[in-house]
C-alpha cells in the first residue's frame, strides 16, 4: 500500500541526474561571480584604509608608550625606557602600516588583473 509521489522517482539515475543538473545550475550562477576577498578588495574605501593605517600607528605607539612606562617605573631608569620603546613602538607602528598598504596594492592588482583576464575572455 505503498502511494508514489508523481514528483519523487525511485530510481537512483534520476538521483544522479538531479545532483548533476544542480551542480550544472550552481556553475552557471557562480561563473560571473567575484569571490569574497574580490569583493572586500573592491570594496575597501580609502578612508576605511586611512582609518586601518591610522590605528596600525597608533597602536604601535601606544603599545610601546606602555611598555617603556612600566620598565621605568619597576625598574626606577625614568626616561630611558620609555624612549627606547616609543622608538620600537614608532617602528613597528610604521611596519604594520606599510604591510597594510602592500597588502591593499597587492588585492588591488590582482583583482584588476583577474578583471582584465575576464575581459579578455569575454571578448573572444
Amino acid at each position: 500500500m505503498s502511494e508514489t509521489d508523481p514528483g519523487k522517482t525511485s530510481s537512483s539515475s534520476s538521483g544522479d541526474d538531479f545532483a548533476a543538473r544542480l551542480a550544472a545550475a550552481r556553475g552557471r550562477r557562480d561563473a560571473g561571480r567575484e569571490t569574497t576577498s574580490d569583493v572586500a578588495a573592491r570594496n575597501t574605501g580609502q578612508l576605511g584604509l586611512g582609518f586601518r593605517i591610522a590605528v596600525d600607528l597608533l597602536a604601535g605607539v601606544t603599545v610601546g608608550v606602555g611598555m617603556g612606562l612600566v620598565l621605568d617605573r619597576w625598574l626606577g631608569t625614568s626616561p630611558w625606557f620609555l624612549l627606547v620603546f616609543l622608538i620600537l613602538g614608532f617602528a613597528a607602528g610604521m611596519t604594520n602600516m606599510l604591510r597594510t598598504v602592500r597588502a591593499n596594492d597587492a588585492a588591488r592588482a590582482r583583482v584588476a588583473a583577474e578583471r582584465r583576464e575576464r575581459e579578455h575572455k569575454d571578448a573572444r
